[in-house]
């Protein structure tokens, strides 16, 4: 079995996706999305964080959070995350898939992947590029056009701080490693 790490930096800035589990589109529908806004109010209430930036899509989402000053535990605020949320979305009447025995051996419900992916904020430089790639991902996803026009992402907040443009795009690779820049469409 992999022994993960986790780089630990206590007061730091961290980029996660979450995957729902076997990419089941399940923020399509909007009781979902009001269930996850639920849940990310009650975690951050009760451990405190900054939400900088996020991307919401059918079957994940990018975030980029802050931790306070001393605090290193994104994870168990990840975990509680995924947890209210499940517990609400099961309740509401939301269906799991089809879980593996190592999964029910392992009290895993069939909402979330398991893991999360992790990446910890260098400078500045990172994290510009992770911002435009949250707010690009839609674009990539093949989901919208450009970014104005997904309605579940931070876009239009940078957008009214300047951090963007309304018509800004970004370098955007699609699936099959296509490279496009915004100009050629």
């Amino acid at each position: 079995m992999p022994n993960y790490r986790r780089w630990r930096k206590e007061g730091g800035m961290f980029f996660f996706t979450l995957v729902t589990h076997r990419r089941r589109p399940l923020f399509n529908v909007p009781s979902a999305r009001r269930l996850l806004r639920e849940a990310i109010t009650t975690v951050r209430r009760n451990h405190a964080f900054e939400l900088r930036a996020m991307v919401l899509l059918p079957d994940h989402l990018h975030m980029l959070l802050s931790l306070p000053e001393g605090d290193a535990g994104y994870a168990t605020r990840l975990a509680l995350i995924k947890r209210h949320f499940t517990i609400a979305y099961l309740a509401s009447g939301g269906t799991e898939a089809d879980g593996s025995p190592s999964r029910a051996c392992h009290r895993l419900r069939g909402v979330w992947q398991k893991r999360f992916w992790e990446h910890t904020i260098r400078d500045y430089r990172d994290y510009k590029r992770h911002l435009d790639y949250i707010h690009a991902n839609p674009v990539k996803h093949g989901l919208v056009v450009w970014p104005k026009n997904w309605p579940y992402s931070t876009f239009a907040r940078f957008v009214r701080l300047g951090e963007y443009s309304v018509d800004w795009c970004g370098h955007v690779t699609l699936p099959g490693g296509v490279d496009i820049e915004p100009d050629t469409w």
